[in-house]
């Protein structure tokens, strides 16, 4: 091994990047676009949400009263519910099939009296469930106001009874509560790791750069080496075709880092956080950018064209992108694709990582993950290796 060589090789590769324009876009802008719009997009504070209802009451009290509290719930100085009045359950329906509104509750007639006399109140809901998510998040909310409602109705009640309780009845009170509340639900909080949008895009923004950029700077760049004819002189030179490998990987291990660390300060300075890893983050880097560079060889010795290649890595990567929990997190992929973010090494990196630096797990919880991540960076190496081994011969 001829370090002068190595050396050489690297340079001349880190001053060619300056004048390839798509390098430069792939390496250094696209990913920059990437967390501008994601950040832009998902990495604020998201404002609490206002839904619309309708509702249907008549005049009366009780109906009356629930629908103004309804109309003064806020979070955050937000209004909760946007109420719109309908005169009829009919046009309500109308209203909520064209997306006017997001829930209907009808109060109907006798609602106030059954509840002034001490009796139930039926309320009549409906949502649209043709969009499930949004069906969840809004008949979460409003079930959630009337359950309120109803434990406050209840405390209400309780005292009135209590009011007017013989003395001798006062030690049953305990038992008319549990037989109007017979479950305590308490709310409690714990602070645990608060992961920001942006934090998860930067990690997202670094697989992305080991699943594009890396793969098509080595693949293409070795490629066209060898059609130039720059390998074949290389071997007939006192350098090796070996000191040419580890030259190229070494250029472009430095260039995707140096494309990982502006990524990572443009973060700070335009959201105002990302995330900076930390030694042992940074050797997880290290052996998805030797795996990404093991692939990436691999497929262009394997085609020996450099369409080929283009070709392929885009047909790996495009599915990837989101399959393997790059960008898509984990935790609300498909079961049948979990197993590609658990198994492919670039999805086990991105986990392990975020892991380490956005929930900060012990290093001892992530050896496995360690081990079975070099496994397959190191043997993705080793098939690379024959292949470009088998790849010079053939030049010879």
């Amino acid at each position: 091994m001829k370090l002068r060589a190595i050396k050489g090789i690297i340079l001349k590769d880190l001053k060619e990047v300056r004048r390839e324009k798509m390098v430069i876009f792939w390496i250094f802008v696209f990913p920059l676009m990437w967390i501008t719009l994601f950040g832009g997009i998902w990495g604020g504070k998201n404002p609490p949400m206002t839904i619309d209802v309708g509702v249907v009451y008549f005049n009366e009290s009780s109906a009356h009263y629930v629908v103004e509290v309804m109309k003064n719930v806020t979070i955050e100085g937000v209004h909760v519910f946007r109420i719109k009045t309908y005169p009829n359950e009919s046009s309500g329906i109308d209203a909520l099939k064209h997306g006017r509104i997001d829930a209907l509750i009808i109060f109907p007639r006798g609602f106030g009296a059954n509840i002034s006399q001490g009796l139930q109140g039926k309320i009549y809901v409906y949502f649209d469930k043709s969009d499930p998510q949004k069906y969840q998040l809004v008949s979460g909310v409003v079930k959630g106001f009337f359950s309120e409602f109803e434990r406050r109705m209840q405390e209400i009640t309780l005292e009135y009874i209590e009011m007017y309780m013989p003395d001798e009845m006062r030690k049953y009170k305990k038992y008319i509560l549990a037989l109007a509340d017979p479950l305590v639900l308490e709310e409690r909080e714990v602070k645990g790791e608060t992961v920001t949008p942006i934090q998860f895009y930067v990690t997202s923004f670094i697989g992305i750069q080991f699943l594009f950029a890396t793969m098509l700077t080595i693949g293409s760049g070795t490629l066209e080496e060898i059609e130039r004819g720059t390998l074949r002189r290389i071997v007939a030179s006192p350098a090796t075709a070996w000191d040419f490998l580890i030259g190229k990987m070494l250029s472009t291990f430095i260039t995707i880092m140096v494309s990982i660390l502006v990524g990572i300060c443009y973060a700070k300075l335009v959201f105002g956080e990302t995330i900076f890893p930390s030694p042992l983050g940074w050797v997880i880097i290290f052996l998805a950018a030797i795996f990404s560079m093991s692939l990436g060889l691999a497929i262009a010795m394997g085609t020996r064209s450099i369409k080929a290649t283009n070709a392929i890595v885009n047909l790996i990567s495009m599915p990837l992108l989101f399959l393997a929990g790059i960008v898509i997190p984990e935790s609300i992929l498909p079961e049948w694709a979990r197993p590609i973010a658990n198994y492919f090494p670039l999805g086990r990196a991105l986990k392990v990582l975020r892991l380490l630096e956005l929930y900060h797990r012990l290093p001892t919880e992530i050896v496995p993950d360690l081990i079975f991540l070099s496994v397959g960076s190191f043997g993705m190496l080793l098939i690379a290796v024959l292949l470009y081994n088998w790849a010079v011969k053939r030049l010879s």
